[in-house]
Order: structure tokens, then C-alpha cells, then sequence
């Protein structure tokens, strides 16, 4: 099972004239110790599962965010956009590898959907907006929208990964469209303003 966590940080000179010094980088730096950022060949361990199980709840349960942020660099906006995964809040009640790789694909569709913004990001022509926060919060409830039905359907049709059969189709179906996007795999998108 997974539950969102939604954490849109839009930092730009626009906004809030970020810098090193922001009132944000203690929480930023309060959320690094306890996240981790998906990346291709790193995976989920059983120690990675910090928060306390639920009574009568799912056998794991990973919250996951889409983590975004800008910043300028030499006249281009650099948006970074992280896929998360929240130790404190993710718990597995009894350990198994499969319910471990249950809980690591939740995590996959949060890279998967973090690379579709991306893409949406990196494919518009920002010269041609007049207002790039709306364009950007338009194009993040888009992609939010989307993750969470994912999410739905997935633990719906796997029956929260106790399908054996119906988890394998998952499986391969999101390694399928995290290889299609992988040219998004680079958490920086940058554009020219």
C-alpha cells in the first residue's frame, strides 16, 4: 500500500529569492535524514521501513512524495524534481522479499510519474508564458492526478501485492515505462526564461 505525500517546494527568485540561507533549509535538511531519493540501482531495504505498523493495516505501507524545487543558474531556471520515499512514515508489518518488492514498485511509480513531469517540464516553452506558476502548478496537479489513480489501480489489481500473477504484470509494465522515459531519469530540468 501507499500513501502520497505531496511536497511542492517552488523556490525561484520569483517566489521567494531562494538562497542557502532560506527560513526552508532546516526543514530541507530535517527531510534528507529521513528520505531517500529513488535512483536506478539503489533499492529499498527492510531498514529503510522506520514507522510503526498500523494495527489491522496493510502488510507494508510506503509513503512516497514528488519532491520540486527551483532554482536560477546564469539566466536558466533549473527545476529539480526528486521522487521520495519517507522512512519515518513507510513501516512493513512481517518482512518478506515480496512484500518488500511490493512496497519498492509504490516507490518506481513515484520515479515514474516524477520523470512524466519532468518531461512535461522540460517538453513546454516557458519564453511564451505569462505566468509560469500557474503553468507549473497546472502541470504538477496533472501529473499528482495521475500517480494517484496509478497507485489505486495497482494496489486494486495486485490486492495490495497479494496476486502473484497481477504483480508481475505490474512490475514489468512500470519497468517498461521507466525505460521509456529514461532519458528523464536526471532529476535537473533545465530551461531557458
Amino acid at each position: 500500500m501507499r500513501k502520497p505525500l505531496v511536497l511542492l517546494l517552488f523556490l525561484s527568485i520569483y517566489i521567494t529569492g531562494f538562497t542557502q540561507r532560506s527560513s526552508l533549509a532546516p526543514n530541507i535538511k530535517k527531510l534528507q535524514g529521513d528520505t531517500i531519493v529513488w535512483r536506478k540501482d539503489s533499492l529499498l531495504t527492510k531498514d529503510d521501513f522506520k514507522a510503526k505498523p498500523h494495527q489491522g493495516g496493510p502488510l507494508g505501507f510506503t509513503v512516497s512524495s514528488i519532491f520540486f524545487y527551483t532554482n536560477e543558474n546564469n539566466g536558466q531556471l533549473v527545476f529539480e524534481v526528486e521522487a521520495l520515499f519517507l522512512k519515518s512514515k513507510s513501516y512493513i508489518v512481517q518482512y518478506s522479499e515480496y512484500v518488500l518488492k511490493h512496497e519498492q514498485l509504490h516507490f518506481n511509480i513515484t520515479e515514474l510519474y516524477a520523470r512524466k513531469l519532468r518531461k512535461m517540464i522540460a517538453d513546454k516553452d516557458f519564453k511564451k508564458v505569462s505566468n509560469m506558476n500557474q503553468v507549473i502548478q497546472n502541470m504538477y496537479n496533472k501529473v499528482e492526478q495521475e500517480w494517484e489513480r496509478t497507485e489505486q489501480k495497482y494496489d486494486d489489481e495486485t490486492n495490495h501485492g497479494l496476486n502473484a500473477a497481477r504483480q508481475q504484470e505490474w512490475n514489468d509494465n512500470i519497468k517498461s515505462q521507466l525505460d521509456a522515459l529514461d532519458a528523464y531519469s536526471n532529476t535537473e530540468v533545465n530551461i531557458v526564461k
